[in-house]
């Protein structure tokens, strides 16, 4: 039994049968097992329980359209790091979120870049707020230099550290209810 998570935003009304995906500048129109397995993994990770279902799961991830995991939490946020987490478009987004879910979809809706899963969890690990200094385009920079010290800019540092943060489960919950509650999408 191999575990996943669907990658990919819905383009068009779709049911259970036909769905309508499009990730990294393609579309795609999945029926079938195919449709059936990205459905079950778009609101969190699910596994494929028997032969037909580990076939199309294969199918899905050639596609590009799930990421694997290992059965752990570890492996949950390792996945997590190799996918970009960006916010839907909503009129009130925030409403009916507790404080945590508002910090995290703060940070994911209104910082000038795309964060990681990693740097989420630097954030959270070392209560940084949102605050107006950090967010939006023109303070980018503000951001990235409060985040990347000399001893973590290396290539894949933060991830390993941030992989042993003692809220790296928590910030993982919290990405996968903001994603059951339609606030983000995994691409």
């Amino acid at each position: 039994m191999r575990k996943y998570i669907s990658i990919g935003a819905v383009t068009a009304p779709s049911s259970e049968e036909i769905v309508y995906v499009s990730h990294c500048g393609y579309d795609y129109t999945l029926t079938g097992d195919l449709a059936y397995m990205w459905l079950s993994g778009r609101y969190g990770f699910d596994t494929a329980r028997n032969t037909l279902e580990e076939k199309a799961l294969e199918q899905l991830r050639k596609m590009g359209l799930v990421a694997l995991c290992e059965n752990t939490m570890e492996g949950e946020y390792r996945t997590l790091t190799r996918i970009s987490v960006v916010p839907t478009e909503g009129e009130k987004p925030y409403v009916g979120l507790n404080s945590k879910e508002r910090t995290i979809l703060k940070w994911i809706r209104e910082t000038g870049l795309v964060l990681s899963m990693a740097e989420l969890v630097y954030l959270t690990e070392y209560n940084i707020e949102p605050e107006p200094q950090y967010l939006g385009q023109e303070n980018v920079q503000t951001l990235v230099e409060r985040i990347y010290t000399r001893d973590i800019i290396f290539d894949n540092t933060l991830e390993n550290l941030m992989e042993h943060s003692k809220c790296r489960d928590q910030v993982v919950k919290l990405v996968l209810k903001l994603l059951r509650r339609r606030r983000i999408v995994l691409l």
